[in-house]
């Protein structure tokens, strides 16, 4: 019998590549779990759901099957948001797909991992990130794509819930009997079978601006340069490479606490969500770039 995959997501003023990620994924899902809405950082700012297009996608997107399930609500913090769309877990699922809404896989790669699942059975995946970086033609390398950055896929039994989504940990309920702990790493991944996810976290300037706001204020704090967007970012987009020297890449965090991450050069191709989509993404692109910089 096939394995069953819920992908379970939480995003907020995420629209960027949403229908792009959901498009992906629908084939080779039992369940889409969605928690919508603003973290209590997001709500002291006056927000009580996405004022962007992220609802008009969510509740206009084709589902034939009734796969998706979606919570709205206003959320402490992201481990509260998991937890939100967990009552909805169906009790015959043996894996939850973590799923950021900026995240894209290709079909060919889910079919090759769903098999090795059900091969290996592992209980966690570490997944490797092609991170896009001002576009759609170079990625972040060394430091964004260290061992396990990305914890993506958790065996899962009935009542299970998460304990942190950072890092991404699903805890069984006590008396469960468990598969002995089997981890596939996402080096292992990339390098055995060829698996990645293509991740779309810093294309848009909207995007960066937001995620770095909330990024430096809750999580890398101290540890992000102090005005990245304005710094690094956006000199970056508007053809200044030199930023990358003096930074030693392009991450927001300080470059003594992390290995390089210089761009490179993307010369593979992108999923066929992404390619069918490419003509609105890189409009938007351009929209958003020109007037950051015209600022």
């Amino acid at each position: 019998m096939a394995l069953k995959i819920a992908f379970g997501m939480i995003v907020f003023e995420g629209d960027y590549v949403l229908k792009e990620c959901l498009e992906s994924v629908y084939p080779y899902a039992t369940q889409i779990l969605i928690s919508e809405g603003p973290v209590r950082y997001w709500q002291d700012k006056g927000f009580t759901t996405s004022t962007d297009k992220t609802n008009d996608i969510l509740h206009s997107f084709p589902d034939p099957e009734n796969k998706i399930t979606i919570v709205h609500g206003q959320f402490e913090e992201k481990d509260e948001e998991c937890r939100a769309y967990m009552p909805y877990l169906k009790d015959d699922i043996d894996y939850i797909w973590n799923l950021d809404s900026d995240e894209i896989f290709k079909g060919e790669d889910i079919e090759k991992l769903v098999q090795v699942l059900e091969e290996e059975k592992y209980t966690s995946v570490g997944v490797r990130s092609c991170s896009f970086y001002g576009g759609f033609d170079h990625y972040i390398g060394g430091f964004e794509q260290m061992p396990d950055n990305f914890l993506r896929i958790f065996k899962v039994y009935p009542g299970a819930n998460w304990l942190t989504h950072r890092p991404p940990t699903i805890i069984a309920p006590e008396g469960v009997e468990t598969l002995p702990d089997k981890h596939l790493d996402s080096e292992t991944l990339w390098e055995k079978h060829g698996v990645q996810m293509y991740h779309y976290s810093y294309v848009f300037p909207t995007q960066v601006k937001n995620k770095l706001e909330y990024y430096k204020a809750k999580v890398s704090m101290q540890h992000c340069h102090p005005n990245y967007f304005n710094e690094i970012f956006l000199p970056w987009i508007a053809g200044n490479k030199e930023v990358e020297q003096t930074w030693q890449g392009v991450h927001e965090f300080n470059p003594g606490i992390r290995m390089h991450s210089f761009t490179e050069k993307f010369t593979g191709s992108h999923p066929e969500a992404i390619v069918k989509g490419m003509p609105d993404l890189k409009r938007r692109l351009d929209e958003e770039s020109r007037r950051f910089l015209e600022e």
